[in-house]
């Protein structure tokens, strides 16, 4: 990669940053591509010219967003870790992504492009899913995870846990509260309610 190729993808990523910050914390609507050219350093003309539009550009940016959390997760599904710690990253990775999109944000863009709508629909079902759901069975590979489930019940659980998480995301602002939520969370996905026979 010569110099001006790199210099190229370097301010198309100060550019992404910028977006997604100022997307993420204004709004859509209320940003305009003067204010992301100027937060990104950049010319007006400069984003113009790499990204088009400012719905090509809003595009752009969650598709590398997508991309790069699809990666970490990936990493983390194939790591050597085991299978309980992998869950405690999973769960702490999605609190992240809570934290940075929040369902407000992306119900919004959802419900007025559906060209985004169709790329958060194809990374969930194309790229998101398969991972889970190699990840789950690794659990019942383990022995982590019970047998007896089928893989439809416990898509079903994790999505419902996922949805409360997205719903209630202020209640883990604080790190303590995010630190028992996710302890609590473990224990509650491997025993349930009632506890580990020893407790009972």
């Amino acid at each position: 990669m010569n110099g001006f190729e790199r210099r190229r993808l370097q301010k198309m990523d100060q550019i992404r940053q910028a977006a997604f910050s100022l997307f993420t914390k204004y709004g859509i609507q209320k940003v305009n591509m003067h204010e992301i050219a100027k937060k990104a350093n950049v010319s007006q003309v400069t984003i113009y010219n790499y990204f088009g539009s400012k719905d090509e550009l809003l595009y752009d940016v969650l598709k590398d967003y997508l991309e790069r959390q699809v990666e970490s997760f990936q990493q983390l599904v194939y790591s050597e870790l085991p299978f309980q710690d992998k869950l405690i990253k999973m769960i702490e990775l999605k609190l992240s992504t809570t934290n940075e999109l929040s369902p407000e944000f992306i119900e919004a863009i959802i419900s007025e492009n559906s060209q985004i709508a169709n790329l958060f629909r194809e990374f969930a079902n194309e790229k998101s899913m398969p991972l889970i759901v190699t990840f789950m069975e690794e659990g019942q590979k383990s022995g982590d995870i019970s047998s007896i489930l089928s893989m439809n019940t416990i898509l079903f659980i994790l999505q419902a846990m996922t949805d409360a998480i997205q719903k209630h995301s202020e209640i883990f602002q604080s790190n303590s509260n995010k630190d028992q939520f996710i302890n609590e969370f473990i224990h509650f996905f491997f025993y349930g309610i009632v506890g580990k026979k020893e407790d009972v």
